[in-house]
């Protein structure tokens, strides 16, 4: 029994392996809000920023969607596949994820470069506008845009309270 807590504190010691997966997330110029299959992540820091470049921890490998948002600047959108590593394939990802003494660290990197913004050309829109008005049927158009008024009756007036 003796030999018992000295067994176990070797096994905590040496199973401390991990893997740590990490997208990094860099556009130029920082300070995008950053989007991966919809959900809010962050906004992007510079190179040089103290705590690195923004990066998102995921759990599953395969293809993610990426959005970059700045005002001033043109949206930016796309997917990026996440491969997956020799180290995480049966049997190996067991000493991977359990029994390696370090952790690993697998990174991944999207790196978007954003464009300023163009004006909208307003008269061209109006073109388009005017030209789908001319080349459509009424019921194309309106088919989504169906109304559908709901008549309602009065209610009854409430009971008085009794008065003490």
């Amino acid at each position: 029994m003796k030999w018992m807590l000295p067994v176990l504190f070797f096994a905590a010691l040496v199973c401390t392996g991990c893997v740590e997966r990490r997208i990094y997330l860099i556009s130029d110029p920082p300070g995008a809000d950053v989007y991966i299959d919809g959900e809010y992540v962050g906004q992007t820091r510079p190179k040089d920023h103290p705590q690195g470049p923004l990066y998102a921890n995921f759990i599953y490998y395969g293809q993610r969607e990426y959005t970059f948002r700045k005002p001033g600047y043109a949206t930016q959108s796309g997917t990026v596949k996440l491969e997956t590593p020799w180290y995480e394939y049966p049997p190996v990802d067991f000493f991977a994820e359990v029994l390696a003494p370090w952790t690993i660290v697998d990174e991944h990197f999207v790196e978007v470069k954003l464009e300023r913004a163009r004006p909208a050309d307003v008269e061209a829109l109006y073109q388009a506008a005017r030209h789908y008005r001319a080349t459509s049927r009424p019921q194309d158009r309106y088919e989504f845009a169906q109304a559908r008024f709901v008549i309602l009756k009065p209610r009854p007036p409430l009971p008085a309270s009794p008065q003490k």
